[in-house]
């Protein structure tokens, strides 16, 4: 069977489809609209993910029990601690699923920046930088994962 390749996105259709499957160009040879520009820019990506959503509302829900038992003084002492080591040891467990999420990013980029990533320190914040379009929403994810133990480590009073 032939095939028809859409003039607009370059995706290769079969020959009997009418509109093509990615973008929905008409692919009749016959009737091809001029393309449309809208004079708008592009909208850039959202900043805020569904990941970072969620670790944004846990790190929210860490700082209510911090008020909850340092402010308003609701939770007992024996809640307040339970609390804390169960936010503490979630926050690491995300800051590890964070930094995990940022070494894929990194060598997604280049396999010689997540090597030296691994190995040297610094080369990590520089990656970062050097590749921010790619890796700022696991760099902010792992920002809100420390502020998670952060609060986490202040529920309870030592």
């Amino acid at each position: 069977m032939k095939n028809t390749k859409c003039s607009q996105c370059g995706l290769v259709n079969w020959a009997d489809d009418e509109t093509c499957k990615r973008c929905g160009w008409q692919l009749d040879w016959q009737y091809n609209p001029p393309p449309q520009f809208d004079s708008a820019a592009p909208e850039p990506d959202q900043l805020f993910s569904s990941s970072l959503t969620f670790l944004l509302a846990v790190l929210l829900l860490a700082i209510a029990a911090f008020l909850s038992h340092r402010v308003f003084h609701v939770i007992d002492l024996e809640t307040a601690k339970t609390v804390a080591v169960i936010t503490m040891l979630g926050g690491i467990g995300l800051y590890i699923l964070a930094h995990l999420w940022l070494l894929l990013r990194i060598f997604e980029q280049s396999a010689v920046w997540g090597i030296a990533t691994l190995f040297i320190p610094l080369a990590g914040l520089i990656a970062v930088s050097k590749f921010w379009e790619k890796t700022r929403r696991s760099f902010i994810g792992q920002l809100l994962c420390v502020g998670i133990v952060l609060v986490g480590s202040q529920i309870a009073p030592r």
